[in-house]
């Protein structure tokens, strides 16, 4: 059984460091992740901010030397001007690397600074969103053999005309993985997006992309729909690009991380946009916390594994103990038991108690009415319930006879003994029972006694027979005047009550003696529960009964007795599936409140006769009615 009661235990011991180590392991994992990811992003927005203020710088050179050809331009008075011009542009080619610098017109006709010349309908585009917006503009475009192309263009200040061709705008273009060169120097290992973003998230310049998250998309916030966020969302980034702030977040695409930075520009209405793949930032800090994680796992595992084993190992410990402990138990009980069975002869039950702690163990136990061991202030309870004391003294009653305060109080010397005859309320048993002090304390109280008890059923069965009603096993109407006789030279009050049934003729009457008779013992059955064990129940004769109820009581709780004798007898019986009823009448007088033990049953005799009257007369007008 212990072994059992404490399996449970362990498994939910287990169970809940298992849990709480658990807890603490996403705690701190989570906790750690949020650090990496704060640091990682400070790192990641001074990194773009450098980038933003290089590819400020390189619209800002690219839009002054416009300016500044337009100005040459612009004072050239005939072709032959125009051409001194062209070799100085193209000279500068190789340490900007810019990929054609040409003049244009509405027609999408076109002069290059090497003396290209033609037509291209791949910057039509360029060439309308110039016209519309009427100023200098920055745009993308792919050429006719597929590189995709920056451009910046600005309309001339005055026009030109080549080679009976008239150009109306100036414009400088670069491929975008040279921009994506000059301005991110390819940062993280080429494993980053840089776009030019509007306020409306349209995507105005793609710088190489890299990682292709952004593939086909026009728009940075349609991100949204193949992103899942873990740290910051679309909005916060939304924000970021409208007002013009900086900002960060974590989102993952097709099971990778990416980190994702808005850093405004020098340009009102643009902000540029890094994606980086996270393990191209954190990926190191990220395995050593993967690694951490990990051991501090394993480290909790190992911790539950010592716990359980040691409290295996105790409880195994403990089964062992107590196991060595019921043997040696077992050993001493063969021991006495076998000098008992000699002493058993004359003997019927012998037990040690020991006062103390309130323990007791029986030696031999012919028949057995308590366990062989246990509480001995439960063996008081289940003897008081079945026996009681023949000792007729005040403290006749069982229950205190045997406590240990008692006990105590008259075992003082080794030579002293208590012999208690008593018998059972409802065999035919009487027994002797003698305790005997065994053990003292230093200051000479007794803690541990021996009762032996002996059957002196022979000696009382003859009394007995005179004392009893043999078919109720109530006390009878000769030993009635005895107990009547004792209290009254013993000076000891008591309440007497006589008791009548009514209704009880006619029973006999329909159903037979036999039937008759199992009422009258269901009654005196009930009887006894109405009383303690120092009262008495008789059976006077026929159906007439007597309590004495040894106490002083007054008025009120003698009224509250006989209302619940009445209650108790009056009570259905079932018997045989037949329902019958008997009614009681009840007298009462009390000793030595109404005179001598004599004149006490005079005057009880006479007030049941009238309650019996009373019911009479009650039960013959409801008859009438």
């Amino acid at each position: 059984g212990m072994c059992m009661k404490k399996r449970p235990s362990i498994t939910l011991l287990t169970v809940l460091l298992a849990m709480v180590f658990a807890a603490g392991i996403g705690v701190y994992s989570s906790y750690i992740g949020m650090k990496i990811y704060q640091e990682s992003s400070d790192h990641l927005l001074e990194s773009f901010s450098q980038i933003s203020k290089t590819f400020a710088l390189f619209v800002q050179r690219n839009w002054t030397v416009l300016s500044q050809w337009d100005g040459l331009l612009e004072n050239a008075d005939s072709d032959a001007d125009a051409d001194s011009i062209w070799p100085d542009m193209q000279s500068s080619k190789a340490s900007w690397r810019y990929s054609d610098f040409y003049l244009f017109n509405e027609n999408t006709q076109y002069l290059t600074a090497d003396g290209r010349k033609g037509s291209a309908d791949s910057i039509s585009g360029v060439i309308q969103e110039l016209y519309s917006e009427g100023g200098p503009i920055v745009s993308t475009y792919t050429a006719t053999d597929g590189v995709s192309k920056i451009v910046f263009a600005m309309p001339l200040s005055r026009n030109m005309t080549l080679d009976g061709v008239t150009y109306t705008g100036l414009a400088v273009s670069y491929d975008t993985d040279v921009v994506d060169d000059l301005v991110d120097g390819s940062m993280y290992g080429g494993q980053s997006d840089c776009y030019i973003v509007r306020a409306n998230g349209d995507i105005v310049l793609a710088l190489e992309p890299q990682t292709e998250l952004c593939k086909g998309l026009t728009n940075l916030f349609d991100l949204d729909a193949r992103a899942e966020w873990k740290y910051g969302s679309m909005d916060d980034i939304r924000d970021c690009v409208q007002l013009g702030r900086s900002g960060s977040a974590q989102f993952i695409c097709k099971g990778e991380r990416n980190y994702l930075v808005a850093i405004p520009t020098a340009f009102p209405d643009w902000t540029l946009v890094g994606i980086i793949r996270a393990d191209e930032v954190d990926g190191a800090m990220h395995s050593v916390q993967q690694s951490t994680i990990i051991a501090l796992g394993a480290l909790c595992i190992f911790a539950v594994i010592i716990v359980v084993l040691a409290l295996g190992m105790e409880s195994q410990l403990r089964l062992r103990r107590e196991e060595a402990e019921r043997l040696s138990l077992e050993r001493e009980k063969m021991q006495s038991d076998r000098l008992l069975q000699s002493m058993s002869r004359i003997v019927d039950r012998y037990s040690i108690i020991n006062l103390d702690t309130d323990r007791y163990r029986e030696l031999r136990n012919s028949e057995p009415l308590y366990p062989a061991s246990g509480r001995y202030s439960d063996m008081v309870e289940t003897i008081s319930r079945r026996y009681v004391a023949l000792t007729e003294t005040e403290n006749a009653k069982l229950s205190r006879l045997i406590t240990p305060e008692y006990l105590r109080s008259v075992l003082r010397r080794p030579d002293d003994n208590l012999k208690i005859e008593y018998c059972s309320r409802t065999e035919n048993a009487y027994m002797v029972l003698t305790v005997i002090p065994v053990e003292w304390h230093a200051d000479g109280t007794v803690y541990e006694v021996m009762q032996v008890v002996q059957d002196i059923g022979q000696k009382i069965e003859l009394e007995n027979m005179a004392n009893t009603d043999s078919m109720t096993g109530l006390f009878n109407e000769r030993y009635f005047s005895r107990v009547l006789n004792i209290c009254e030279e013993k000076k000891m009050p008591f309440v007497l009550y006589y008791l009548d049934l009514d209704r009880f003729k006619p029973i006999n009457d329909t159903y037979g003696h036999l039937m008759g008779d199992r009422l009258l013992k269901e009654i005196a059955a009930r009887l006894l529960r109405c009383i303690r064990s120092r009262d008495y129940a008789f059976r006077i004769g026929g159906d007439e009964f007597a309590l004495i109820v040894s106490a002083d009581m007054d008025e009120g709780q003698r009224a509250r007795m006989a209302e619940r004798i009445q209650t108790t007898l009056s009570a259905p019986v079932v018997l045989d599936g037949k329902e019958l009823s008997v009614g009681v009448s009840c007298g009462c007088a009390c000793y030595p409140e109404d005179g001598s033990a004599s004149q006490v049953r005079i005057a009880a005799d006479s007030r049941m006769y009238e309650t019996k009257q009373r019911h009479h007369e009650n039960d013959r007008t409801e008859g009438e009615s």
